[in-house]
């Protein structure tokens, strides 16, 4: 079974709110709701390196592709106005 095909009922790890089912369907590895998302920046952090092709010691630089990592972002609880 494909873990987007059910309607699991996920809580945000910052406010514990309950993530809507559609959002847990459209991205899978999601465990922010849309508030928290939008004020920490998304779940998670994308770096995008060149790649050098060119031979060792040579001057020339001769960049040939991109290599993108994808890095989960790390996520505190969301402090409460009574902390």
């Amino acid at each position: 079974m494909n873990p987007s095909d059910t309607d699991e009922v996920r809580r945000c790890e910052r406010c514990d709110e309950v993530i809507p089912a559609a959002r847990v369907r459209a991205l899978p590895g999601t465990w922010l709701c849309i508030q928290c998302s939008q004020e920490v920046g998304g779940d998670f952090v994308y770096t995008a390196t060149q790649e050098n092709l060119g031979k060792a010691g040579s001057l020339k630089l001769n960049y040939g592709g991109v290599t993108i990592q994808k890095k989960r972002r790390s996520i505190q609880p969301k402090k409460t106005e009574q902390e």
